[in-house]
């Protein structure tokens, strides 16, 4: 029998995380799961697509009504819902809901909802992620998702990629909530603590996962109680205090855009709260660090494992250690405190690259989130790492935090009673979703057939040789007037890349964390007959590239990416922004033998493999296994260290949970 320990849940369900020493079992056992879940993943999906039928029966009904019995059927359904009888067996005041909900639609939006759409919401008003093609309308489904979850009288949150996804869907969707007798805002890392307490009382707020997760912190903080339980955040009370000491107004429903991104590729590190504590015996080591690594050399002092980022030194650069061990102060000098501070200053020179992982904006050094290539202002390393980069990037040492909270996503988002979300990227997840939020996934079936190809990686024996290719493939499709998107790992690439194409005389935009800001009008302008943009992850970037009849008839958009990713959902993410709601496409994989992802991820019986690559002695085909077989392994990797986190994260949850004495 499996020895599990019970935590909290979504869906309303008891919930059981299994302790590490099963968890292999219990992960074979969800696996199962998922497996017979697949087996009748075709009969759930006609089952909805049955109910779409219903409502569809209903449409006359809803287009007569007039205005005043408009507004009593509202009335009826929030009732109804308030009740818990909305989402019931007996789905007749759905259909009916659905239905209204679709003409309020063509009338206050000029949208209607296609049938994939209402299927896409019923599956999310039963607490499924669903696989939606790029283009299909997520953004109109999730909004239909939480009106029916907002009538129920309890918080409704719906989390996006990013802060500019998060205003532009609530401003979409705003007319459509005011009609439904919702309120609807939006959270900015920008706005004032009461700006944002003021956001969450509306019904339905937009936000990241990390400004909710860090406003669920702040609450535990400012309230004294690191142990607050989920039941005190949904009813909104803590003993000996008001409502209105909790900024969130409670967990209750929560609908996820980019499910894939947010529930498992940013679970990969905790949310932490901490404040500045001075210390400047660390700043005093970390400058003596940085001067004493610049005597030493990679490869000939010390070698870095490339997975791990640990330091190993050679005989030799033990040697120049010592001689140099006189420059650290005498409380650095102690092996296990020489040998921290010192691997922190060298992974801050070859690991932590200028405009790869990090920027400089104003003086300070600001993080690049690696995934969708966006800037993360107020994030910063910890142990020591944050203040050795600033010394390599050679501006003013900050002082290092305090940690005060901290929480892995995946236990922030198991606090929900109610969890739904939509991405077009969910493939292969399914074991990590369900073992995980107890979640199934569902995969829709395209409205239109897709129209875009996307053909076999073009190998090359090294990086230099792709750029030259690259080069040459954009100014081909440029002269024949198709949009071009070229999609990068890091900001570095991505501005040589625009100097060579504006060494070739080819105008052309460009997208990294460095003009953010920008985003909506570069990408939206992407579609453009002649467009040549270049852009680091696209992941998340949830703005459509329009493409006119005339583009179509040329082939559509090109996409070209550059370097493959960790994950191929995230490689999919960028083949989405091409060929979507049915029109023509190209994608052109490119790889490399010394790219980052074979060198990390490929084991060392294969790497011999990957030398022949580099010799030009292997074909496109198996260039493409030896990807997928790294992509594989970095994804197995990825999840081992989600769970790891999330043990530790509850370990400590419990060994730092105490009972109050009473006074």
């Amino acid at each position: 029998m499996i020895n599990t320990h019970v935590s909290t849940l979504p869906n309303g369900l008891s919930y059981h995380e299994p302790r590490s020493e099963n968890r292999l079992e219990y992960r074979l056992i969800s696996h199962m799961r998922v497996i017979c879940h697949r087996w009748r993943e075709a009969r759930l999906v006609k089952y909805y697509r049955d109910q779409v039928v219903f409502i569809n029966q209903y449409a006359d009904w809803a287009k007569s009504l007039d205005a005043k019995a408009l507004e009593r059927h509202l009335d009826d359904f929030q009732r109804s819902a308030r009740r818990q009888h909305l989402l019931t067996k007996d789905r007749t005041l759905l259909y009916k809901a659905l239905a209204l909900l679709r003409e309020l639609c063509v009338e206050e939006l000029g949208e209607r909802p296609y049938d994939v759409q209402l299927l896409c919401s019923l599956a999310m008003a039963d607490c499924h992620l669903v696989q939606l093609a790029p283009g299909e309308g997520k953004t109109l489904s999730l909004g239909l998702v939480a009106i029916l979850f907002a009538w129920q009288g309890k918080p409704c949150h719906v989390v996006t990629a990013n802060e500019y996804l998060a205003q532009r869907d609530a401003i979409q969707l705003q007319p459509l909530f005011r009609r439904c007798r919702l309120t609807c805002a939006s959270l900015t890392s920008a706005g004032s603590s009461q700006e944002n307490a003021l956001a969450y009382e509306a019904d339905i707020v937009y936000g990241t996962s990390s400004q909710f997760l860090a406003d669920y912190l702040k609450d535990r903080l400012e309230n004294n109680d690191a142990t607050i339980n989920r039941l005190s955040l949904t009813v909104g009370f803590l003993q000996g205090k008001s409502q209105q000491d909790l900024k969130t107004r409670g967990l209750y429903s929560v609908i996820i855009d980019e499910a894939d991104s947010i529930l498992i590729d940013d679970a990969t590190t905790p949310l932490i709260i901490s404040g500045p504590q001075p210390d400047p015996a660390l700043q005093r080591g970390i400058l003596a660090a940085h001067d004493i690594v610049d005597h030493l050399q990679r490869e000939r002092d010390y070698w870095i494992d490339p997975l791990h980022r640990n330091v190993t030194y050679t005989a030799r650069g033990e040697e120049v250690l010592d001689a140099l061990m006189e420059a650290l102060p005498s409380f650095w000098q102690h092996p296990e405190r020489r040998r921290e501070i010192l691997q922190q200053a060298i992974q801050a020179r070859d690991v932590f690259l200028r405009d790869h992982h990090y920027v400089i904006d104003e003086g300070k050094v600001v993080i690049v989130d690696e995934k969708t290539g966006r800037l993360m202002p107020g994030r910063s390393w910890s142990n020591g790492l944050h203040q050795a980069i600033e010394a390599r990037a050679g501006v003013p040492l900050t002082d290092p935090n305090r940690i005060m909270a901290r929480m892995s996503f995946q236990n922030y988002f198991k606090l929900y009673h109610r969890i739904a979300g939509a991405s077009g990227t969910l493939q292969n997840i399914e074991t990590e979703v369900f073992f995980n939020y107890r979640i199934h996934t569902l995969r829709i079936p395209s409205r239109i057939q897709p129209r875009r190809r996307v053909h076999p990686f073009r190998a090359f024996v090294s990086r230099e040789a792709r750029w030259q290719a690259v080069t040459q493939e954009v100014k081909r499709y440029h002269q024949s007037g198709r949009p071009i998107l070229i999609g990068t790992r890091n900001i570095e690439d991505s501005e040589r890349l625009v100097k060579a194409l504006h060494a070739d005389g080819m105008a052309c935009e460009l997208l990294n964390a460095k003009n953010y800001a920008a985003e909506a009008a570069i990408i939206a302008a992407a579609g453009e007959s002649g467009a040549v943009t270049v852009a680091t992850n696209m992941a998340g970037r949830g703005t459509d590239i329009k493409v006119s009849p005339a583009v179509q008839a040329l082939g559509g958009l090109v996409v070209i990416m550059f370097e493959p990713h960790e994950s191929a959902r995230i490689d999919w993410q960028l083949f989405g922004r091409t060929g979507r709601q049915g029109n023509p496409g190209d994608v052109f994989p490119y790889a490399a033998a010394d790219d980052e992802l074979l060198r990390k991820h490929l084991p060392r019986w294969m790497r011999p493999l990957n030398r022949l690559v580099g010799l030009g002695l292997l074909n496109n085909y198996l260039l493409t296994k030896l990807i997928q077989y790294a992509q594989k392994h970095a994804e197995r990797r990825a999840f081992r260290h989600r769970q790891r986190l999330n043990t530790f994260d509850r370990k400590t949850r419990e060994m730092m949970s105490f009972i109050r004495r009473k006074a």
